[in-house]
């Protein structure tokens, strides 16, 4: 059978995942990370008009360091990555949908060796959201909630991060937020 490049044609109730073309299924994840981000804004959102600030902040935390807790070490695996260093570390990073491969947070990594490692992060679309339709959002979220869910999101309890630049930033020409990831030997 072919690999599909879209669903133009009739409907299939057999459908798989295994049917689509490789760029199909490119497209389709980009899709589902604007998604997964709209997802969480939209709940935020919600949380805030209901109860407040303060609570869709601790809302918001709890559910990230969930994600972080209970999905994240299943990309590790899936991956077949161990998780002894830094660098293993970013490597399942790369796979959940708020990643660091697909555009949405374009990152620079300087490695100064396999457990230390500086993260420049070039592009974030949350900044930018956060900048254009939610400023006060950018202080708890960056400074307070930010620095939990990167330590969660690395797995590995060792790995000490240390935030180096945060926003708010003066130009959107300036990079958004810059990390130190360490494990000491």
């Amino acid at each position: 059978m072919a690999e599909l490049e879209d669903l133009s044609g009739p409907f299939n109730p057999d459908l798989k995942f295994e049917d689509f073309s490789k760029s199909f299924l490119l497209k389709i994840m980009k899709a589902w990370q604007q998604a997964w981000l709209i997802m969480e804004g939209s709940w935020y959102d919600a949380v805030k008009e209901k109860c407040g600030g303060e609570v869709a902040d601790a809302c918001n935390l709890k559910a990230w360091l969930s994600i972080g807790e209970r999905v994240n070490p299943r990309f590790a695996k899936i991956a077949n990555i161990q998780l002894n260093t830094v660098l293993d570390s970013l490597k399942a990073c790369q796979l959940p949908l708020d990643n660091t491969t697909g555009g949405i947070f374009t990152t620079e990594y300087k490695i100064i060796n396999p457990n230390h490692v500086i993260a420049t992060v070039r592009k974030c679309l949350s900044l930018e959201y956060f900048e254009r339709e939610a400023p006060e959002r950018i202080i708890p979220m960056c400074h307070e909630i930010e620095p939990l869910i990167f330590a969660k999101y690395l797995i590995n309890p060792k790995i000490k991060v240390t935030a180096l630049k945060l926003p708010p930033r003066k130009s959107p020409d300036e990079i958004a937020c810059q990390w130190e990831y360490k494990i000491e030997e």
